[in-house]
């Protein structure tokens, strides 16, 4: 009996190799796209510091686009977000905890090509446009306040960063 689990067992190991994913962005994939409602609460919120550069900021900013619109990461997109959040669209209120629901779920919005980004440096806000155009205002390298109703993206102020050596988690 036991020469026959452990034959079955040695024919059918080498299966389980083939079965594992080949491409390694389909593993971060399913991570990013962890459902984490679960949870009652963001596992992780930013925070402020003045410290932060601008240029640290643009880069969070791209990283906070990337999480909530195209890689569907709540994690790092709440990470990313004070425990202030001051909301400005009627009908929802401030705080993280308050749209946790909303996106606790690691869905995607859009791809990169099919949206686009910016961060405005003088203004210190961040732009994401897909089906509608969200601002959010940075303080101290976290996002601090959401705006969704009528806004446009400043093209001619957009911060120009790099995103090629930009690693995401």
């Amino acid at each position: 009996m036991h020469f026959v689990t452990l034959l079955s067992t040695a024919l059918l190991a080498p299966l389980g190799a083939l079965a594992a994913p080949t491409d390694p962005t389909a593993v971060s994939d399913l991570v990013k796209r962890e459902n984490l409602c679960h949870l009652k609460a963001p596992p992780v919120l930013c925070t402020p510091n003045a410290s932060v550069t601008v240029e640290e900021t643009a880069i969070r900013a791209y990283k906070f686009y990337r999480a909530f619109v195209t890689d569907g990461d709540p994690r790092t997109m709440f990470s990313l977000m004070d425990n202030v959040y001051q909301q400005h669209h009627p009908g929802y209120a401030s705080g993280p905890q308050a749209i946790w629901s909303l996106f606790c779920n690691g869905n995607k919005i859009g791809s990169e090509s099919s949206t686009s980004w910016c961060f405005d440096a003088s203004t210190n806000m961040s732009y994401a446009q897909y089906s509608t155009v969200d601002r959010w205002r940075w303080v101290g390298g976290c996002v601090h306040e959401h705006w969704d109703q009528g806004e446009r993206i400043p093209k001619d102020k957009c911060y120009k960063l790099n995103t090629t050596g930009i690693t995401l988690p």
